[in-house]
């Protein structure tokens, strides 16, 4: 897995191609988070640009509540929230086999709150429920958005982005330093090497082979 100082390297060489060293890892590192904060909202939007599934339980979670805002925000256990997959919810503090399925809707029914929340709608970032009337804890298993790099030698969380981001860093700079016509070329690349990877990725999903469940009667 390459770090990030793999994706800077590409953008200096672009920047800097006879490496008089004018644009030090600290100077383009700023331009490689807003490059990569890019690429994780185009990413997702396309459901393509994610790690690895995690799990997080929400204890204790109050009566009447309608959404997940603050957890969601940034700062709370789940501000990497790309994608729900699975939401499951119990009474607070009851036993690991209380829980049940939370089932996801397009559009959330109108009625009046229940024990359960029975239902959530995913939008904007954001799981919408009409609310319970008792404390519940909540399991959501979700996709994780790729997180900020806060060094250089931080590991990108997806194979074979580092060119990507090594065009799209360097038309960052590029930008900063007014050189618009060389910002646009340099963008325009990335943009269609992250096309090229989406569609590898999905590619690689439509190759998996699955195999079908075998039929079981009801004896």
């Amino acid at each position: 897995m390459d770090s990030a100082f793999t994706a800077i390297a590409r953008a200096q060489a672009l920047l800097d191609p006879t490496g008089q060293g004018l644009f030090p890892p600290a100077r383009l590192l700023p331009y490689l988070n807003i490059a990569y904060s890019e690429l994780r909202d185009e990413g997702v939007n396309a459901r393509e640009i994610t790690v690895s599934e995690a799990v997080v339980v929400l204890p204790a979670f109050k009566a009447y509540t309608a959404d997940l805002g603050s957890y969601v925000a940034p700062g709370g256990v789940l501000e990497a929230l790309a994608n729900p997959l699975l939401v499951r919810e119990r009474p607070a503090g009851g036993r690991p086999e209380d829980y049940t399925e939370v089932a996801p809707v397009a559009l959330l029914a109108a009625r009046s709150p229940a024990p359960r929340l029975q239902q959530y709608e995913w939008r904007g970032g954001n799981l919408y429920f009409v609310g319970a009337t008792q404390d519940l804890d909540l399991e959501v298993r979700y996709e994780q958005i790729l997180p900020a790099i806060k060094d250089v030698n931080d590991p990108l969380l997806a194979v074979g982005v580092a060119n990507i981001l090594g065009y799209w860093t360097a038309a960052k700079m590029a930008q900063a330093m007014r050189e618009y016509q060389l910002a646009a070329t340099y963008e325009a690349r990335a943009r269609h090497l992250l096309y090229l990877w989406a569609s590898g990725q999905v590619k690689d999903a439509q190759a998996i082979v699955r195999r079908p469940r075998p039929f079981r009667g009801r004896y």
